[in-house]
């Protein structure tokens, strides 16, 4: 287990998935799920890790890139989710660290799980003050695709309060509405008379999980979300470079997964992955998750915590 300190901070990183496995303010974990390389695989495996070679979900594990169909591995019935089973999230990084920051790197060849191109990818965190980054960059061999993202699980009340009693805001003026299968539909809605619309700050209130699209440019670092428990205060602001912002409230967590702290509770938390749009690849009028030979994919994140 690595860790970074601050005056204010204190977090934790594992090898597994360059995995952010906790933050302590004040004596309080922020940070849900997780635990030992056990607990994480028979619980939640994406909790805390940077997920990819692209996060979120491809439709029909396929996408057709400069004329060549490229058919990936599924595991999420006949489509893939967070990059295919033998995903970034549940491989070891190469660690380094150099005082307040620690870089991971891992490699993945030509044809890992159905992507095209041998990739080189880094998660570098820095801790300072009351702010924990995130800085994601990756190369290709290969015209690709790639999304990446932290899916940090948050709980701002260290496990008192569930997801829905949290306040929430999104700089987003329209969200992308999904089918039946939790797919994107190629829709982008307007926030407007929605409970999708979270343009002010206002309680979680019920079940989430969607990409909102963010306003201002991408490539830009800018605020994204604030999340707030209301009872002690605490507020985490989430800045970030990508067009999106997926927010989900662990539906799928049931007595029956294991975590660091006993089993994994049903909307015990919220997963905040600044990200692409979901199924880009197969959406032209998506933001392009392509990546060229001679290109640098490049994301940062940033939370603030108060």
């Amino acid at each position: 287990m690595y860790e970074l300190r601050s005056d204010s901070l204190r977090a934790t990183f594992s090898t597994l998935g360059a995995r952010l496995v906790s933050v302590i303010a004040d004596g309080m974990d922020l940070v849900a799920g997780g635990g030992n390389d056990a607990q994480v695989m028979a619980g939640d495996w994406t909790a805390g890790a940077v997920c990819g070679r692209f996060a979120g979900r491809i439709s029909h594990a396929r996408f057709t890139l400069e004329g060549a169909e490229h058919r990936l591995v599924a595991n999420m019935g006949e489509h893939q989710l967070h990059g295919g089973p033998d995903n970034f999230a549940v491989r070891r990084w190469k660690a380094v660290q150099n005082g307040p920051s620690l870089s991971f790197a891992i490699h993945s060849s030509d044809g890992d799980q159905g992507f095209p191109g041998a990739m080189d990818a880094t998660a570098t965190y820095h801790l300072a003050g009351n702010v924990l980054s995130l800085d994601l960059q990756a190369t290709s061999s290969r015209p690709t695709v790639i999304n990446l993202t932290s899916h940090a699980y948050w709980n701002l009340s260290g496990g008192a309060r569930n997801a829905f009693d949290h306040e929430m805001q999104i700089d987003a003026h329209a969200f992308l509405p999904l089918n039946d299968l939790l797919l994107p539909s190629g829709e982008i809605r307007s926030v407007d008379g929605t409970r999708w619309d979270f343009r002010t700050l206002r309680k979680v209130g019920e079940v989430y999980d969607n990409c909102w699209v963010l306003n201002g440019p991408r490539g830009t670092l800018r605020h994204g979300l604030t999340l707030r428990d209301p009872v002690s205060g605490r507020r985490m602001e989430v800045k970030t470079t990508e067009a999106g912002m997926q927010m989900y409230t662990a539906f799928h967590w049931n007595e029956g997964m294991p975590g660091r702290n006993g089993s994994l509770r049903q909307y015990a938390a919220i997963a905040i992955e600044p990200q692409n749009f979901p199924d880009a690849p197969n959406h032209p009028h998506f933001p392009s998750s392509v990546l060229k030979p001679g290109e640098v994919y490049r994301q940062r994140m940033e939370w603030h915590f108060s």
